[in-house]
C-alpha cells in the first residue's frame, strides 16, 4: 500500500544493486524521488520528510563519493534520515560511518540497515551464476522488510562508531584499490562503443581513437567492467570471470 508522504532517496550504484534497493523502497510511496549521487552539483535538501542514502559497501566502508556527498549535504531538523548499504560477504561498519558524519553536523540517522546481495568485485572474486538467483531472492525479501520499516518510520540506530575500525577499512581499500585507473586492460574485441563511459558514475572515462581512457578520478566501482557488452575490459584478476549486473536494472537507468 502506497503512502502519500514524499520520500527522496539518494543512491550510488554501479551494477544496479543499490539502485534496485532504492527503487523498491521508493515504490511504497505515491510521491518519491530517486537522485543519483554525483560530484557535479551541490547537494540541496528536498521537500521530503523522509530522506535516504543507499550505496554499496567498499571493503567494509563507505565509497568516497558518498562520504563527500554526505559531508556537503544540508541536513535539517524534523526529517527522518535513513541509510541502507548493500554488500556481499562483509558489511563492516559502513552505516556507523554515515551516522558519524551526521553526528558531526549535529544530526543522527533514524534508521540504518544492510542488504546482503551479489557482489561485483571481479578484481578479487566471482560469484558463481548458480548462486546468484537465491542470493537475489533473499535480498529482495530483506529489502521488502526494510522498506516496510522505513515506511513505518521505525527507529533503528547503527552500532557505535569505531575510529580504529574505520581506519582499518580505509587502509584495506587503499591497499587493494589504490590507482585503480592505471590497472585496466583491454581485450582486442573492444569496439569503442562507449558503454563504459556512459555508465561511469563520475564521468571518468573518455573515448579516444575508439578506445576508453581512464582519468584519475576512478571510484573503483567496476561498472565499466560489468556493463561492457563484449566483456573486453579487465581489472586485476577479472579476465575470464562472469560479469554481473542486477537483472532488474538496465544500463540506461545508470546514465
Amino acid at each position: 500500500m502506497n503512502t502519500t508522504e514524499k520520500i527522496t532517496i539518494y543512491y550510488f550504484s554501479a551494477t544496479g544493486n543499490s539502485l534496485k534497493a532504492a527503487s523498491d523502497i521508493a515504490s511504497l510511496y505515491t510521491q518519491s524521488e530517486l537522485v543519483k549521487i554525483s560530484r557535479k552539483a551541490t547537494p540541496q535538501h528536498p521537500d521530503s520528510t523522509s530522506v535516504g542514502f543507499v550505496f554499496p559497501v567498499y571493503m567494509g566502508g563507505v565509497p568516497d563519493i558518498v562520504i563527500d556527498f554526505l559531508k556537503g549535504f544540508p541536513f535539517r531538523k524534523d526529517t527522518y534520515y535513513f541509510s541502507i548499504a548493500t554488500y556481499y560477504t562483509y558489511k563492516g561498519s559502513a552505516i556507523s560511518v554515515v551516522n558519524k558524519i551526521l553526528n558531526d553536523k549535529g544530526f543522527a540517522l533514524s534508521y540504518g540497515n544492510y542488504i546482503p546481495t551479489v557482489g561485483n568485485c571481479l578484481k578479487e572474486y566471482e560469484v558463481p551464476a548458480s548462486k546468484r538467483p537465491s542470493i537475489l531472492k533473499k535480498a529482495d525479501a530483506i529489502t521488502t522488510d526494510i522498506a516496510n520499516e522505513i515506511k513505518a518510520k521505525i527507529e533503528k540506530q547503527p552500532s557505535p562508531y569505531c575510529r580504529l575500525s574505520d581506519k582499518i577499512h580505509k587502509g584495506l581499500f587503499n591497499i587493494f584499490f589504490k590507482d585503480t585507473h592505471k590497472k585496466f586492460t583491454l581485450e582486442n574485441n573492444c569496439t569503442g562503443c562507449g558503454m563504459c563511459s556512459k555508465v561511469c558514475p563520475v564521468d571518468n572515462i573518455s573515448i579516444t581513437d575508439k578506445k576508453p581512457v581512464w582519468g584519475v578520478n576512478c571510484e573503483s566501482c567496476h561498472a565499466c567492467v560489468h556493463w561492457c557488452p563484449g566483456n573486453a575490459i579487465n581489472l586485476g584478476k577479472s579476465k575470464g570471470r562472469l560479469q554481473y549486473n542486477n537483472p532488474d536494472i538496465k544500463a540506461g537507468s545508470l546514465f
